[in-house]
């Protein structure tokens, strides 16, 4: 009965409907599956519950993915078509390394901006503690979100809008699920664009493995964990420190947003011209890895 309710809202007639409120209804169902917690002995404090919550929405959503991308996109291998078993284990590690390695690299030219300015401080505290927490919060955010975006909605939104369009449609909506609220219009303008450019940047790393998600996972993952890592122990870095470099947030700031970033993630896509107009057309050849009517 469930099996056939679930075909049902997936074909159903307006075909954007279930690519809008399938999250929305699984993070409610997660919502819900969490809340006994709260009546067991020495009960989790709310924002724990809430992510536990959130842990059971990602669950659902991989339990779900099988058959919507058998009913919905008519495949029947679905974590190929989302990239990730598109190749040899060796391969995977390589191209994942890769994408992490491009991190280090973004997080080197900002740190150096900091240096250059004066507004830079080397603690070096090492905490084992904090570096296994970054580098689980890396694999964590870095898998369930290029999942999430370079897998599920770019091949939905591919299904939906086709292939010229779905790759900026993707990093628009990776962006505005970013957004803070609090920010002023001016800072609110340049965190989008910095996330808008992230988004394009994974999903030409996507392309470049030949449709494998794992340079994007790597890629990610290694700016969110290394970020969090370098903040919680090696580096301080000074309350002068210019927004256009910082990022907007206040005391919690996102790097992304900043100018510097702004303008090496422009720099990386120019770099990455040609691979990018073969982002208009992910399907057409663009990774070798997938047939002619593949999903991004």
């Amino acid at each position: 009965m469930f099996t056939t309710f679930w075909k049902n809202w997936v074909l159903q007639r307006h075909r954007w409907v279930p690519t809008i409120f399938t999250l929305p209804i699984l993070y409610l169902l997660g919502w819900i599956l969490a809340q006994p917690l709260i009546f067991f002995p020495g009960s989790l404090k709310p924002h724990d519950i809430a992510l536990v919550g959130t842990v059971l929405t990602f669950l659902l959503f991989l339990i779900s993915l099988p058959s919507w991308i058998k009913y919905r996109w008519h495949k029947i291998d679905p974590w190929h078509e989302l990239g990730l078993v598109q190749s040899g284990f060796r391969l995977l590690v390589k191209d994942l390394f890769k994408g992490f390695f491009y991190s280090l690299f973004m997080l080197f030219v900002l740190v150096i901006c900091f240096f250059i300015g004066g507004w830079f401080e080397w603690v070096g505290a090492f905490s084992l503690t904090k570096l296994l927490n970054a580098i689980f919060l890396g694999i964590g955010v870095g898998f369930a979100e290029e999942l999430v975006f370079r897998g599920w909605l770019w091949g939905e939104m591919s299904h939906l809008f086709g292939c010229r369009k779905s790759v900026f449609i993707q990093a628009v909506i990776f962006s505005l699920a970013h957004i803070r609220f609090k920010l002023d219009i001016l800072e609110l303008i340049t965190l989008l664009v910095g996330l808008f450019l992230l988004g394009l940047l994974l999903a030409i790393r996507r392309i470049l493995d030949n449709g494998s998600l794992a340079g994007a996972i790597g890629l990610h993952g290694g700016l969110v964990g290394t970020w969090f890592f370098l903040n919680a122990d090696l580096i301080n870095i000074s309350n002068n420190a210019p927004v256009w470099i910082t990022g907007p947030g206040g005391a919690n700031p996102n790097p992304i947003g900043g100018l510097v970033a702004i303008l090496l993630l422009s720099l990386l896509l120019f770099f990455h011209r040609i691979a990018f107009a073969m982002a208009r057309f992910p399907l057409s050849g663009a990774r070798n890895a997938s047939s002619s009517e593949a999903i991004p």
